[in-house]
């Protein structure tokens, strides 16, 4: 792995943290090398409204440890299909 896990974390938090919201916010439960690809890290958040309440979850966030970029699982297979 070339990123680090600081910087994986960075790159799934600025992600989710690009489109925020009033209604509710994303906490990271964790992030790990994928168990399924090791060219990913796998990086899980909590999707929590503004009174406090889990909304649903987790949310799995995957970082491309070759593009240095963060991605929805949905994103990933789109672009392993276009390969």
């Amino acid at each position: 792995m070339k990123l680090t896990k600081e910087k994986a974390k960075q790159l799934a938090i600025d992600y989710v943290n690009k489109d925020k919201s009033n209604h509710y916010y994303l906490a990271m439960i964790d992030i790990e090398v994928s168990r399924i690809s090791h060219k990913y890290w796998s990086a899980t958040f909590e999707v929590i409204t503004s009174e406090g309440h889990v909304m649903e979850g987790p949310l799995l966030i995957l970082v491309d440890d070759d593009l240095e970029k963060a991605m929805t699982l949905d994103e990933a297979i789109e672009a392993h299909l276009l390969e």
